[in-house]
């Protein structure tokens, strides 16, 4: 008789929450970031961001042990490695393989897809806070060089934009080529497959502190920015007024 399949818990509600909130709140920002209408909302978002960042670090401290930094950490140094043997295998350095090798080729190759799939998103994480930093450079004009930052943060946010678009047609299309939705792992937390559950409980109460909170404080964020903003948006804010009263 055949075993039955089961499902097994693989992330907790807080990493999926994070995912979810991360994801969107740095598309509404790409979006909105020429939108001079939505500056106040892109702003929110920006320091929302840098929030999710803090939180996550923290989390990867004190998280179950799949969300630690170091799992995240040797997933980057696995995909480093298997792309230098790539390199060494192309100059020819390596010693000859045995028969079976082009299946363990094979084999690595997915891993590093799956492993490339993991990474993306923490690619794009690196890079945030140096998004926001050149951002709220540029809203706040430090040094009188808003015009410099707001290149550089531009240049960054099309970099970071593109990696985060990426991801999910990445996933799409390991999804298509194994015949498996692994975007619902990010829904769901469980993939199908023998083995115990890497977590152990879902967390969902600190799932929607989270949820909650990020929301909240970005309303607040957005209505206080609305309200008071800074001395640059402001002036800029006059300028264009000027203009149109002239036109």
């Amino acid at each position: 008789m055949n075993a039955v399949a089961r499902d097994r818990l693989v992330t907790d509600a807080p990493i999926r929450t994070f995912h979810l909130l991360f994801a969107s709140a740095f598309a509404v920002a790409w979006l909105t970031g020429d939108a001079d209408d939505w500056r106040a909302l892109h702003v929110a978002l920006g320091y929302c961001l840098a929030g999710l960042l803090g939180w996550r670090l923290v989390y990867g401290l004190v998280g179950p042990q799949p969300a630690r930094l170091g799992a995240m950490g040797r997933r980057f140094a696995s995909l480093l490695r298997w792309l230098a043997s790539l390199a060494q295998q192309r100059r020819g350095l390596e010693r000859p393989q045995p028969l079976d090798a082009p299946q363990r080729a094979k084999l690595s190759a997915s891993q590093a897809a799956t492993l490339l799939m993991a990474v993306l998103p923490m690619i794009l994480m690196a890079g945030l806070p140096f998004l926001a930093l050149s951002g709220l450079a540029t809203y706040q004009d430090w040094g009188g060089l808003g015009h410099l930052t707001e290149e550089l943060h531009e240049g960054l946010a099309h970099a970071l934009g593109l990696l985060a678009l990426a991801h999910p047609l990445w996933v799409a299309g390991l999804s298509l080529l194994r015949g498996r939705n692994l975007a619902a792992v990010m829904v769901s937390g469980r993939f199908a497959g023998p083995g115990p559950d890497l977590v152990r409980h879902e967390r969902r109460r600190w799932a929607l502190l989270l949820a909650v909170s990020a929301l909240m404080a970005t309303a607040m964020l957005w209505r206080e920015e609305a309200r008071h903003p800074p001395a640059r948006a402001a002036a800029e804010r006059s300028d264009a007024a000027d203009t149109d009263d002239d036109d």
